[in-house]
């Protein structure tokens, strides 16, 4: 049977009130309980709330993820594998490049153009997929129901004009429902665990958002064969503090829509809410710069006064990598739960220039990008000096590029050439067209050959691009159809976007995670770098004719319903921790920068107050950065000495220039040593190199 939900409010309290709530009704049946929780880190949380409330030995309920608890399951011996995200990309991709009127419609002027498309019909697809299969279960025409009512929201000049769009869209979702689509394979495993598989036990299902039409599918089917409980957070007014919701009036539940609080509700009352939640400050900043000085000093102040949790909330990546770097600085290590690209790492970088080499064909500045790579030959004893003087030779020789001209430049160094024939060897094998299975044993095989693979696997950027390396050939082994190396590049390209790169670490006293992160969560204090009107809430893009009123009726998440669970988070934020630091930039380019219109309204309502215990309006901080005082030492004036670079002799037009301006002189004398490093003839010494200028 499935339960109506359990209501708790946002705070610190939530997994004590959970414990005291399960154990209020389900004390002597503990252990044989199924909690699903959203994330393995609420698992922890929730089995310290229930040794808080017990006090000693238990034996705990089975706790784990919807997903750990799929992969537990055996999979179907009838059911056939499962394609990988980078097979379907590239098996729809082959069919769009084959269509002429698809690159006249998107402006596409060469086939790879096409990849993003494709990559952007993948996701649309398993939105619909997400949002519309559950429905099939029931009625066969009820997606096509719901497609014609959702482009019916559309104007018929509108409807006209995305006509092909919407096709393209309708065909690609069609043809990706079969039994190897993930979310297919996915929706079906959930409902046989439903069934037979798993549904033997009370199941308790956490989630502070709304369940998606599979889950809602899924809990349904349980159900009906066993005791349901879902336990979310309780948006209604009586729950939420007084000020919250006069600031943001569209934060409260419905009392129509939220059901009464079941018998479990006995267990976990909430009291003594306050009208003004403490320890909410705002931070403006006068730059970038500044900004992340003052959270890192801010967190830095954090860890001195004792707190050991403290979570970085990256609404501005940018301000938020700035400060993890100036903490790293002083030594306090930032987990990154989210990471940032793989493709903004210096591992990928040097797979880019390896690449560039290839496509230029050995241009000179791509060449060279490729040879100062510090994973390119990095067991050679003198690579330094073999790269000075293959740059000095293609300088001299004023080369642009080509792999010939690159050669006959440096003909007359016995090492230099053999390392430019080694790398042109390997360049000259990515050549022709070629299935994906065969681009990626090429890739392998020059990294390789030019001694990268040894370096890569030192780093941990380097490690993580060598296994997307390896899982791609694993994923894209059945692909068959032959590509082009501009088409292998542009795929490879995506997938370095597409990956997250994160450092593993054992410190976790600091992290940093994104803002619905944070659910379910509480720290010691928070610091929410980007807290302005661009990153507060942050703003989707619309995807080709997907406007909201179609996303609505489809059942698609729209932009009104992404902000409105952004502000819930950020609500949750404000009420789960003692506290929170808004920091921003209120100035840039010289113009002022907005803060959040949910910082302004929340302040617009502390100022028409008043509210118990609550200031008029949210205070402002600024920390000090810490200075560090310097001995001055007084150097005495240098007096150089070198007897044997004076010149024997000097000529007429030298000595003039001399005595006319000693410092001129001089200077023409450095420039003369400089240009001897690039011009064969003014090989000389700095003894003779006066004697040059005057002649």
């Amino acid at each position: 049977m499935l339960l109506t939900p359990l209501l708790l409010p946002p705070s610190a309290a939530f997994w004590p009130q959970v414990a005291r709530a399960l154990l209020a009704a389900h004390r002597d049946q503990l252990s044989g309980l199924r909690v699903i929780v959203p994330a393995f880190s609420h698992a922890q949380q929730l089995k310290a709330a229930l040794a808080q409330e017990l006090g000693g030995t238990f034996i705990p309920p089975r706790i784990n993820t919807l997903s750990g608890w799929l992969a537990l399951q055996l999979p179907d011996p009838e059911a056939p594998p499962v394609a990988s995200d980078s097979q379907r990309l590239m098996t729809l991709y082959d069919s769009l490049r084959q269509q002429a009127w698809l690159k006249k419609l998107f402006s596409a002027r060469r086939n790879a153009d096409l990849l993003p498309l494709a990559q952007t019909l993948l996701t649309l697809s398993d939105e619909l997929t997400q949002a519309l299969l559950p429905g099939l279960q029931g009625s066969a025409d009820a997606a096509q129901q719901r497609w014609q009512a959702a482009l019916a929201q559309l104007s018929p000049p509108a409807r006209s004009l995305l006509s092909d769009e919407s096709q393209l869209v309708w065909s690609v979702w069609k043809s990706q429902l079969d039994a190897n689509d993930a979310g297919v394979a996915r929706f079906a495993q959930m409902m046989r665990l439903a069934a037979d598989g798993g549904a033997d036990e009370t199941l308790i299902w956490i989630n502070p958002a709304p369940s998606d039409a599979m889950e809602s599918a899924f809990l349904a089917a349980y159900g009906e064969r066993q005791t349901v409980c879902p336990i979310t957070l309780d948006w209604r007014r009586s729950a939420l503090p007084a000020l919250y919701c006069e600031a943001w009036r569209e934060l409260e539940q419905k009392a129509d829509d939220a059901a009464g609080a079941p018998d479990l509700a006995a267990a976990s009352a909430i009291a003594g809410l306050d009208a003004a939640p403490h320890g909410i400050s705002l931070m403006p900043a006068s730059s970038l710069e500044d900004e992340a000085q003052q959270g890192a000093q801010t967190i830095i102040n954090w860890l001195q006064a004792g707190k050991s949790t403290i979570a970085i909330v990256a609404q501005d990546r940018v301000v938020a990598r700035r400060i993890r770097a100036l903490l790293e600085r002083a030594e306090v290590f930032v987990s990154d739960e989210t990471g940032w690209k793989l493709s903004t790492t210096r591992a990928a970088a040097a797979l880019a220039a390896w690449f560039d080499v290839i496509a230029t064909r050995a241009e000179t500045a791509a060449l060279l990008d490729v040879l100062k790579s510090p994973f390119l030959c990095a067991d050679l004893p003198n690579k330094a000096d073999q790269l000075m003087t293959i740059e000095l030779a293609l300088r001299r020789a004023n080369v642009a590029g080509g792999w010939d001209a690159v050669q006959a430049a440096v003909a007359n160094c016995a090492f230099e050439s053999a390392l430019i024939a080694r790398i042109a060897s390997q360049a000259g094998q990515f050549a022709h067209r070629r299935s994906l299975p065969e681009w990626l044993a090429s890739t392998r095989s020059a990294l390789d050959a030019l001694g990268m693979t040894p370096a890569l696997e030192l780093d941990p950027a380097g490690a993580q691009t060598l296994a997307l390396l390896a899982a791609l050939e694993q994923d894209c082994r059945a692909l068959t159809q032959p590509f082009s190396f501009a088409e292998w590049r542009a795929f490879i390209n995506l997938q370095l976007e597409a990956t997250p790169f994160v450092v593993s670490g054992s410190d976790r006293r600091v992290v940093m995670l994104p803002l619905n992160g944070a659910r379910l969560r509480s720290f010691d204090a928070v610091l929410m770098a980007g807290s302005d009107a661009a990153h507060l809430p942050s703003q989707p893009a619309e995807t080709l004719f997907f406007a909201n009123a179609v996303r609505r009726e489809l059942g698609l998440a729209t932009r009104e319903s992404r902000q409105h669970q952004q502000l819930r988070d950020f609500t949750e934020l404000l009420s789960a921790n003692a506290e929170v630091v808004l920091s921003w930039q209120a100035h840039q380019d010289g113009e002022l920068n907005p803060v959040s219109a949910w910082i302004e309204r929340l302040q617009l309502a502390l100022a028409r107050g008043p509210y118990p215990l609550a200031a008029s309006s949210v205070p402002t901080r600024r920390v000090a950065i810490d200075t560090q005082s310097l001995t001055p030492v007084i150097a005495s004036m240098p007096t150089p000495a070198a007897p044997q670079l004076v010149p024997a002799k000097l000529s007429a037009s030298a000595y003039n220039s001399f005595v006319a301006c000693p410092y001129q002189f001089l200077r023409r004398a450095c420039c003369v040593c400089l240009h001897s490093m690039t011009c064969p003839t003014c090989l000389k010494s700095a003894t003779t190199a006066a004697g040059c200028i005057g002649s």
